[in-house]
């Protein structure tokens, strides 16, 4: 059976281990996972999956809170709940021990799939079930995503201000967002700031954007009505036929393809 918790972790644990797959999406900035090979700071746009039997501990200073999203569930009942590629894919990282992913600048968008993740044992509306096992599969997408994609990053010399320009592009991604106007936000230069956003990111500045639109309009798509049209539109894309490009080449699926698998069929 699968279950999933919003929860708010105030006291270190004792070390545990469960007979489960332990998937968890970091919303806060406190508290600390530990496990056997280390340890894992709990910060936002982070997840955790822990696979079966593997022994941890949360351990949190007094007046932290860890703020997580939890979905637990059997290898036994993973055909119940998943489609053979996501299987695949935890089988994939089982073996390598508790990993680790990051998603710089993706808090927002982490935050609002988490969201659509219901606490408890059961969801009993059919369209919530379906909102609910597309969410956690897309999740578990990324997170083997970015697993496998990681790799050493350089010290960032202007971190900080890369963060300032991340946070700009997502309060902006509705306008005609340029490595210019980025670069009058954060004072660096355009070879500058080029370079240390693909360091932070791992994508270009244009190619950040366009994945971030299309995150934008595949929550639209599942959660609102409008025409495929209006969801561009309100997204950030001005052209169409561009936005079909960028959503299929993201996704696998053009956007009306993407809202019939998710909200009538009910995964991805």
């Amino acid at each position: 059976m699968l279950w999933s918790l919003s929860a708010e972790i105030a006291e270190s644990s004792p070390w545990h281990e469960h007979d489960i797959f332990e998937f968890a999406l970091c919303q806060g900035q406190s508290g600390r996972f530990l496990t056997e090979s280390g340890v894992i700071e709990l910060r936002p746009a982070r997840t955790v999956l822990v696979p079966p039997n593997t022994p941890h501990r949360f351990v949190l200073e007094t007046g932290e809170v860890g703020r997580l999203k939890i979905v637990c569930v059997p290898p036994k009942d993973l055909p119940s709940f998943l489609s053979p590629i996501h299987i695949a894919m935890l089988d994939g990282l089982r073996g390598s021990g508790v990993s680790v992913a990051d998603h710089p600048g993706q808090e927002s968008w982490l935050g609002q799939l988490g969201n659509l993740i219901t606490d408890g044992l059961a969801v009993e509306d059919v369209r919530d079930q379906q909102l609910h096992w597309s969410a956690i599969s897309l999740l578990l997408a990324l997170h083997v995503k970015e697993r496998y994609a990681a790799r050493d990053q350089p010290n960032f010399r202007h971190k900080a201000k890369i963060r300032d320009v991340v946070t700009w592009i997502e309060g902006n991604l509705e306008k005609d967002l340029t490595i210019q106007l980025a670069t009058s936000v954060c004072g660096l230069s355009r070879s500058v700031l080029t370079k240390e956003f693909r360091h932070y990111t791992g994508k270009s500045f244009v190619d950040y954007c366009n994945a971030r639109r299309v995150q934008r309009a595949a929550m639209i798509l599942v959660t609102r009505p409008e025409s495929v049209t209006q969801v561009a539109f309100d997204s950030g894309f001005s052209n169409l036929s561009h936005f079909h490009r960028q959503f299929k080449a993201h996704f696998g699926l053009t956007p009306a393809a993407f809202r019939h698998k998710v909200v009538d069929e009910g995964g991805l």
